[in-house]
């Protein structure tokens, strides 16, 4: 972010407000990040449309239902990823004028294991 800033402090050419996507521009298989997750978690990964069918199995789910799964909230949002006509599970953003403004941005790699363990130690999740 702060790259981002200096270039734009510096040029406004373009625009006096200009959006930059401060997303990862490469991207991870979650199939790479599951082995991290499972040494730290007694999980088994399961299909996704799998798992939202059993959050919609759930019909009128009480206040203790919805606490132990806080996604059920969200159902509908799940349910549109389900229906997405690619599987696409995320929306894809146009990171360009993040690269350009930021070598740091330029120069990232997808989320590793090890990164993914990191996290999961650090959030205490």
């Amino acid at each position: 972010m702060t790259e981002i800033v200096h270039t734009r402090h510096g040029d406004r050419s373009e625009s006096p407000a200009a959006v930059f996507h401060l997303t990862n521009p490469k991207a991870a298989s979650w199939s790479s990040l599951i082995p991290a997750i499972r040494e730290r978690y007694q999980v088994e990964p399961v299909d996704f449309s799998a798992w939202v069918a059993e959050l919609e199995s759930i019909q009128n789910p009480s206040s203790a239902e919805v606490a132990e799964k806080p996604a059920l909230k969200l159902l509908p949002f799940y349910r549109g990823l389900v229906d997405e006509s690619d599987g696409a599970m995320a929306v894809p953003l146009d990171v360009s004028k993040a690269k350009e403004a930021s070598a740091t941005m330029r120069s990232l790699g997808p989320i590793s294991a090890p990164l993914m363990a990191n996290w999961l130690q650090q959030w205490k999740f």
